[in-house]
């Protein structure tokens, strides 16, 4: 059956229905969820999911329409298109403008989905056995869904026979590890492996054990400190036709600093990092703030006048604007000093602020700039600057400045 005038390449939703007699499946749903699409067939009382390639679409279509179901209808954008399959098996089309269309989701590009048949959700509680997303986890849903859309946007032009490798610095629980893992291996179908590292031995054999159980071949857990690492945790890192990636959500205060230095120093492709408690900048900030309070007390005393205030100052006054500061400043420097040693740099929020207020990520993709060397000296000179202003020294600037040269 010659369904090429209903299903062209841009469908984003079909629907087939009008089941035969004694057929389980009432009814059949294919719709798009990012690079791929989830296939849903409904009984009186369930729903089954699976994902499918795109290529799998038309295929599968003309398998069911005629065989088990009569009508059609698909939606493009611009088009609705509807097909019946007559009781002579003739097969009937139309086409109007799409005014009835469901809604896509948003935001463009989502991924992952309630209804969505990912065990490790489940068993991370973030899934009910149902499928649902569990009340208490929709945040962290949200915010580990939007991090592998991140990812995606940035890796979607690899060739299908790239191997992607991947290290999760801080893996925790690794409800991301997982999640990452499924993307590229099932819904993009790359050659996949992946290293968590976290230096609780509990946690690290609890995941280990769950990878076996998903049967995720490739995908391992090494308890190690992210600061006393001299290789990368994988073997085939950097391989010929291999595209590299370390990712960290929410690893504390300066374990995000040695997270850019190891991803540097190991020339990853790509770097994906929320950081949390920026606690280094904020005591910095206020031990210097305290010495200069303590200058221009002395001044005061000994000269009879009062030094005027340095412009930062205020930023130091009061606790809440000076966690901030500290925090921005942070990133902002961690963000050009990637940019120093070759990389292109985006700060981007994560989710909206109501799901979570760790909402930054850094993300940076090794590129080869021409006029990097005089790109990278504007950047330390304003990362200079900037930490002489708030009297602050980070931990990168130190790691970087001791083993990374500009390129």
């Amino acid at each position: 059956m010659n369904i090429d005038a209903v299903c062209p390449p841009g469908v984003h939703k079909i629907i087939l229905s009008g089941a035969h007699k004694n057929e389980i499946y009432l009814k059949t749903e294919i719709e798009r969820k990012g690079d791929a699409f989830t296939l849903t067939r409904f009984t009186a009382k369930q729903a089954f999911h699976e994902n499918i390639a795109p290529a799998a679409v038309k295929p599968r279509v003309a398998q069911l329409l005629g065989s088990v179901y009569s009508h059609y209808n698909a939606w493009d954008g611009k088009f609705q298109y509807a097909a019946r399959v007559t009781k002579k098996g003739k097969l009937l089309t139309n086409r109007t403008a799409d005014t009835t269309a469901p809604k896509t989701d948003k935001p463009k590009n989502r991924i992952f989905n309630e209804g969505d048949n990912i065990p490790a959700l489940v068993d991370a509680g973030i899934f009910t056995h149902e499928l649902k997303i569990a009340s208490a986890k929709r945040d962290k849903f949200i915010q580990i869904n939007r991090f592998v859309e991140l990812l995606a946007d940035e890796t979607h032009g690899l060739p299908p026979d790239t191997t992607v490798n991947i290290i999760d610095f801080g893996c925790g629980k690794s409800y991301l590890t997982f999640l990452v893992y499924h993307y590229f291996t099932h819904v993009r179908g790359l050659l996949t492996h992946i290293a968590g590292l976290d230096t609780e031995a509990k946690l690290v054999r609890q995941c280990s054990d769950l990878a076996k159980k998903y049967r995720y071949n490739h995908l391992q857990f090494v308890e190690g400190d992210i600061g006393k690492l001299d290789a990368p945790p994988l073997e085939n890192w950097g391989t010929a036709d291999s595209y590299n990636v370390v990712i960290s959500l929410h690893a504390c205060n300066t374990l995000t600093d040695h997270t850019l230095y190891n991803a540097v120093r190991w020339k990853a492709d790509l770097i994906c990092a929320v950081p949390c408690c920026q606690h280094e900048a904020r005591q910095q900030m206020r031990t210097a703030n305290q010495m200069k309070n303590q200058s221009d007390t002395e001044n005061d005393s000994h000269q009879g006048f009062h030094a005027p205030a340095d412009a930062m100052d205020l930023f130091s006054r009061y606790g809440i604007v000076q966690e901030r500061v500290a925090s921005l400043a942070t990133d902002a420097i961690r963000a050009a000093l990637l940019e120093a040693v070759g990389y292109r740099v985006g700060i981007i929020e994560l989710t909206d602020t109501e799901n979570t207020a760790k909402n930054l990520l850094i993300r940076a993709a090794k590129t080869t700039r021409r006029d990097n060397g005089k790109h990278a000296a504007t950047c330390l000179r304003e990362v200079a600057d900037l930490t002489a202003a708030l009297g602050i020294s980070p931990t990168l600037c130190k790691l970087l400045n001791e083993h990374v040269s500009p390129s």
